[in-house]
């Protein structure tokens, strides 16, 4: 299932309402958005620009339709959401 941006606006939301005090932001999302994909890695991974910045966590986007999955901006091209945490919230 593709990624859309009320996805996107309620995985902000969702992270936004229990950022501060979950460990593991993935077992929030998977329960609240069952179909969609999310990855977990660590935040010195990524050197581009996040597609959002919501309390300890930065979300990049994964075209995953290749054999070879690439970060991108491109809601509609998106298969999956990346999940990175910040050592201080913003």
């Amino acid at each position: 299932m593709a990624v859309s941006e009320s996805d996107l606006e309620l995985i902000t939301q969702t992270l936004e309402r229990v950022g501060a005090d979950v460990d593991d932001p993935l077992k929030v999302l998977r329960e609240q958005f069952p179909a969609l994909r999310f990855v977990r890695l660590d935040g010195g991974d990524f050197e581009g620009h996040p597609i959002r910045s919501v309390a300890r966590f930065n979300l990049y986007l994964l075209d995953t339709r290749e054999h070879c999955p690439v970060l991108t901006d491109d809601v509609q091209s998106a298969g999956a959401v990346v999940v990175t945490q910040r050592e201080e919230p913003r």
